[in-house]
C-alpha cells in the first residue's frame, strides 16, 4: 500500500509526539560597571528616619508621617514615602485627608500616586474623603469626574449605599464650588444601583435628575428600562419606554435587546419573538445578545426545538454565537435529554474539555457515543493542535468496535496537515486504504494545502495528478491552494494555467484565488498582466469573485511603487463604486508612497481624509507619517503625530520611539547617520532624558511603552547601566516597571552574566504579580553553569506560576530545565523534577 502512495511522494515513518529543542551560543559582551544613584532628598529621609516608632503601621502615626512627607516639595522622591506605602491602606487615606492637612492640589496628587501601587485599591470611603477636599478648596477642581470613579469602585450593595449617600451629601451641600452632576455622572449612579437590583434607590435618583434640571439621555433610559426588564416589570418598562419616545429621542439595539428580556422574564415569549423579528423593520440590526437572551428564554421555557432552530439562522444575521449562546444553548439541549446535539456544539465551540464531559455524561446515561460522535471530537482535538489525543480517540474507536468515516480520517489527516507533520499525514491515508475507505476531494485537498504550506509544490501536483487519476475532482479550494503554492515559489505563469484550467472545467474562480495571483504579479512588477487581470474581474460582477479591499491595495500597493498616483487615485476611486471600503494599509500605501517623496503634507492630508471617512489609522500609518515628518527633519510636527496618535488611542511601540529618537538625534548633531541597531549602541544618555523632556512639552507625558522601549533598546545592545539609569528616571516619575521591562532586564542580566541581578529582577516580577516569558526562563537557567541554581530558581517560581494558571508555559520550561540538566548524567528522581507539570 505504501508503495503506491510512493510513487507521487515521498513518505518516510511518522513520529508522533516528541519534542526537541537546540541551544546556541552567543557572544556576550562585557560589563565593567555597576549602577549607582544618591536621593535628592537623603536629608528628608535621615531626619524622618529618626521619628520611626516601634510600629510604624500605627494608624495616628502614619498619618503624622504622611502629612510631614507630603507638606515637602519633592515628596515623590522620598524613599521614606515609598517604604511608608507599603503600609497604606484606605482608611489611612481617607484619614489622612480628612485631616485637612492637604491642599486640594497635593491631595489629589497623593490620591493617584498610592492608586498606582501594587495591591492598593481605593475604597469608597477614601474617594468620599477626596471629594469633600475638593469641594472645600477655592478651586475648580473635576469633582464629577472623582465622584464618577468613586460610583465605579463600589463591588458590593453596602458600598453603593455608602457612594449613594456620599453622592446626596455633596450634591445637597456644595460647598465654596456647587457641584452640578453630569448627566454621565448620573447614569453610572444609576447603572451601579441596577447592577444590585436596587430599584426603589434608581428611582428617587431618576426623579432628582428631573429635580435638577438635568436632561436624561437614551442612556439613562436604557437604564431604567434594563432595570425593569430584568424584573420582568413591563409596566414600569413601557412607562420609561414612552418617555424615552416623548424626548425625541429613537430606541437603538441596547433597547430592543432590553424589551426583549422583559418579554421573556415574564414569560410573554411569543411577544419577545414579534420584537425580534421586527428589529430590522425598526432601522436596528440584530447582534448577537439578541439572539442569545431570546435563545434563553425560549429554552428557559421548554421549546428547545424552537431556539435550536434560531442558534442555526445566527449566521444569515452575519452573528457569531459567543460563549454565552454556546453555554445557553448547551444547557437547553442537556435539560431535554439531547446530549449529542450539546456535546456537537461543545466540539464546534473548541470546547474540547467540555465535550469530552458530555461523551462521558452520555456513556453515562446509556447514551453511547457514535462514529459521530468520535469524529466530532477528533475533528476538535486536530483544531486545538492536541494530534496525540486524537489518535488516541481513533484506537479508542477500532477498540469499540466503531468505523472510522472518510470525515474521520480526514479531519486527522488536515490536523497532521496543518501543523506540516506530512509524514503522519500519509501515514493515516496508507491506514485508511488499508481499510477499505478511499480518499475523496476534500482529503486531497488537505494534502496539497500540507505540501504547499511546506513550499513542496512539486508534490502538491503530483497529488493533483493522482487524484484526477482516482477520479475525485478538485474544488476551488484545491486550484487555490496550488495557485497560493506555485505564486510563493515564483511560478506563477503556472499559477495562471492553473487558473485557466480551472475555469476549463466549469469552476468559478472565488476572491482569494484572485487577490492571491494579482498580488502575485504585482510583486514580480508585472503591473499590467495584474491590472488586466483585475479589469476582467471587475467586468465579471459575479459576487464569489467580486474584488476585495485586499485585492485594490495590492494594485495600489504597486502603482504607488512605480510611481503612477494617478492610476492608483482611479483604482481608490473604484473600491469605492465597487461597494467596497478600503482599509488602513490601503490609505497607509499613499501615506508611504508621499513621505518616501518628501510630500509629508500630502500623506497629513491623506491621514485627515481617512479620519473623516470613518478609517482609523492604526500603528503603521502613525510610524510611517512620524517617520516622514522625522527624515525632513520637522521634529515637532513628528511629536504632533505622536500625540495624535495616543489621542486616538492607538497604542506606540518600539519602533514608534526608536524612528523619534533617531530623527530627535540627528537634529541635536546634523552629520550624524545611524541605523536603528547603531542608535542604541552609541546614543547618549543625556540626548535621551532630553528626548524625553521634548516629548512632556507636547503633553505625551512617558508611560510604561515610552520607558519600555528605551529600556529594551539599551537592553539588545547590552548597555545595562544605562537601562538602569531608564528604569530609575522612570520610578521617580512614579511609575513601576511591567512585565515586559522586567523581561528585557532579565535577559540583558543573563547575556552580560550577572545572574544575581537576573534572579533579583525575578523575585520582583513575581512579587508584582508579573509572569516571566519563557525566554527569560530560558535564558536564565541555560546559561547557569551551576544545576543547583537552575532547580532552585524553578522550584521558587513554580508555585506562583502555577497560580496564575500558565501550565503550557512552565511544561515548556520544564523541558527546557531537563535538557539542561540530563546532559551531566542526572536522572529526574535524583534531581527532583517532574516529568509533567500536573506531577506537581
Amino acid at each position: 500500500m505504501r508503495r503506491r502512495w510512493a510513487v507521487a511522494i515521498t513518505a518516510s515513518k511518522p513520529t508522533l509526539g516528541l519534542l526537541s529543542t537546540s541551544s546556541s551560543s552567543s557572544s556576550i559582551r562585557s560589563f565593567s560597571s555597576r549602577y549607582s544613584s544618591s536621593s535628592a532628598v537623603a536629608a528628608e529621609d535621615l531626619l524622618t528616619e529618626t521619628l520611626r516608632p516601634e510600629n510604624p503601621s500605627t494608624g495616628s502615626f502614619l498619618v503624622a508621617r504622611l502629612s510631614y512627607i507630603l507638606s515637602r516639595p519633592h515628596w515623590r522622591e522620598s524613599w521614606s514615602l515609598k517604604q511608608l506605602a507599603r503600609s497604606v491602606t484606605p482608611p489611612v487615606v481617607a484619614e489622612l485627608l480628612q485631616g485637612g492637612s492637604l491642599d486640594a492640589k497635593s491631595a489629589l496628587a497623593f490620591f493617584k500616586w498610592i492608586g498606582r501601587r501594587p495591591g492598593y485599591r481605593h475604597s469608597v470611603e477614601s474617594y468620599a474623603s477626596l471629594v469633600h477636599v475638593l469641594l472645600r478648596s477655592k478651586s475648580r477642581f473635576q469633582v464629577d469626574k472623582v465622584v464618577t470613579f468613586m460610583i465605579k469602585s463600589c463591588y458590593s450593595v453596602e458600598e453603593v449605599r455608602t457612594a449613594l449617600e456620599t453622592f446626596k451629601s455633596v450634591n445637597r451641600a456644595g460647598g465654596r464650588v456647587r457641584f452640578s452632576p453630569s448627566i454621565g455622572c448620573y447614569n453610572t449612579l444609576l447603572m451601579s444601583l441596577g447592577r444590585y437590583g436596587m430599584i426603589k434607590e434608581m428611582n428617587d435618583m431618576y426623579r432628582q435628575i428631573n429635580n435638577d434640571q438635568v436632561l436624561p439621555d437614551l442612556v439613562t433610559y436604557n437604564t431604567m428600562i434594563k432595570a425593569y426588564c430584568k424584573e420582568g416589570n413591563l409596566a414600569e418598562t413601557k412607562r420609561y419606554l414612552r418617555c424615552l419616545l416623548e424626548s425625541g429621542l429613537a430606541p437603538d439595539i441596547f433597547t430592543y435587546n432590553f424589551l426583549i428580556l422583559g418579554h421573556c422574564r415574564s414569560k410573554k415569549l411569543d411577544r419577545a419573538c414579534w420584537i425580534f423579528l421586527m428589529m430590522p423593520q425598526m432601522g436596528c440590526w440584530r447582534n448577537e445578545f439578541s439572539y442569545t437572551i431570546l435563545i434563553q428564554g425560549l429554552c428557559e421555557h421548554s421549546r428547545v426545538n424552537e431556539a435550536l432552530g434560531l442558534f442555526l439562522k445566527m449566521g444569515s444575521d452575519a452573528c457569531h454565537p459567543n460563549v454565552n449562546t454556546y453555554t445557553v444553548m448547551i444547557d437547553g439541549l442537556c435539560k431535554v435529554g439531547k446530549l449529542d446535539d450539546a456535546e456537537k456544539l461543545y466540539c464546534k465551540h473548541g470546547k474540547i474539555a467540555d465535550g469530552l464531559r458530555v461523551m462521558k455524561l452520555m456513556e453515562s446515561n446509556g447514551c453511547k457515543p457514535d462514529a459521530w460522535t468520535y469524529t466530532m471530537m477528533i475533528d476538535g482535538l486536530c483544531k486545538e493542535n492536541r494530534l496525540e489525543d486524537a489518535v488516541k480517540m481513533l484506537s479508542e474507536m477500532f477498540d469499540k468496535c466503531l468505523i472510522p468515516s472518510v470525515v474521520t480520517y480526514t479531519a486527522l489527516i488536515g490536523g497532521f496537515c496543518k501543523r506540516r507533520k506530512m509524514n503522519d499525514a500519509l501515514w493515516v491515508v496508507e491506514m485508511m486504504e488499508s481499510y477499505g475507505c478511499q480518499p475523496n476531494s476534500w482529503t486531497y485537498t488537505e494534502l496539497i494545502y500540507g505540501f504547499c504550506l511546506e513550499r513542496n509544490v512539486h508534490k502538491a501536483m503530483s497529488l493533483l495528478s493522482k487524484m484526477l487519476e482516482h477520479g475525485s475532482t478538485p474544488n476551488v479550494i484545491t486550484y487555490t491552494n496550488l495557485i497560493n503554492g506555485q505564486c510563493q515559489e515564483g511560478y506563477i505563469d503556472d499559477a495562471l494555467r492553473l487558473l485557466s484550467s480551472m475555469e476549463a472545467k466549469g469552476l468559478v474562480a472565488d476572491q482569494q484565488t484572485y487577490t492571491i495571483l494579482i498580488d502575485a504579479l504585482c510583486k514580480d512588477g508585472r503591473i499590467e498582466e495584474a491590472y488586466a487581470l483585475f479589469s476582467s474581474v471587475v467586468r465579471k460582477d459575479v459576487i464569489p469573485n467580486k474584488p476585495t479591499a485586499v485585492t485594490f491595495t495590492s494594485l495600489i500597493d504597486e502603482m504607488l511603487n512605480i510611481g503612477d498616483y494617478d492610476h492608483a487615485k482611479k483604482i481608490l476611486n473604484q473600491i469605492f463604486s465597487s461597494g467596497c471600503k478600503p482599509t488602513a494599509h490601503t490609505y497607509t500605501a499613499f501615506v508611504h508612497a508621499y513621505c518616501s517623496e518628501g510630500r509629508v503634507e500630502e500623506a497629513e492630508s491623506t491621514v485627515t481624509k481617512m479620519k473623516n471617512e470613518g478609517i482609523l489609522p492604526d500603528l503603521v500609518t502613525y510610524n510611517t507619517l512620524i517617520n516622514g515628518f522625522g527624515t525632513m527633519g520637522y521634529m515637532d510636527r513628528a511629536f504632533s503625530a505622536l500625540k495624535n496618535m495616543i489621542d486616538s488611542a492607538c497604542q506606540p511601540n518600539y519602533w514608534t520611539y526608536s524612528v523619534l529618537l533617531k530623527h530627535f538625534l540627528k537634529s541635536k548633531q546634523e552629520n550624524i547617520i545611524l541605523s536603528s541597531s547603531e542608535l542604541w549602541e552609541k546614543i547618549d544618555v543625556a540626548i535621551v532624558l532630553d528626548f524625553l523632556g521634548e516629548i512632556e512639552k507636547f503633553d505625551c507625558a512617558p508611560d510604561l511603552v515610552t520607558y519600555g522601549a528605551l529600556i529594551s533598546g539599551f537592553c539588545k545592545v547590552a548597555r545595562l547601566e544605562e537601562a538602569y539609569l531608564m528604569l530609575s528616571h522612570m520610578k521617580k516619575g512614579g511609575l513601576l516597571p511591567n512585565g515586559d521591562i522586567y523581561n528585557s532586564l532579565i535577559i540583558c542580566c543573563c547575556k552580560l552574566n550577572m545572574y544575581m541581578e537576573a534572579s533579583t529582577f525575578m523575585n520582583s516580577m513575581s512579587e508584582c504579580g508579573y509572569l516571566p516569558r519563557l525566554e527569560s526562563y530560558q535564558m536564565h537557567m541555560m546559561v547557569t553553569s551551576s544545576q543547583d541554581r537552575c532547580i532552585g530558581s524553578w522550584k521558587k517560581h513554580k508555585q506562583t506560576k502555577l497560580e496564575m494558571g500558565s501550565s503550557q508555559l512552565l511544561n515548556s520550561t520544564l523541558h527546557s530545565l531537563q535538557q539542561l540538566v540530563l546532559p551531566h548524567n542526572c536522572t529526574l528522581e535524583l534531581v527532583g523534577l517532574p516529568d509533567k507539570i500536573e506531577d506537581f
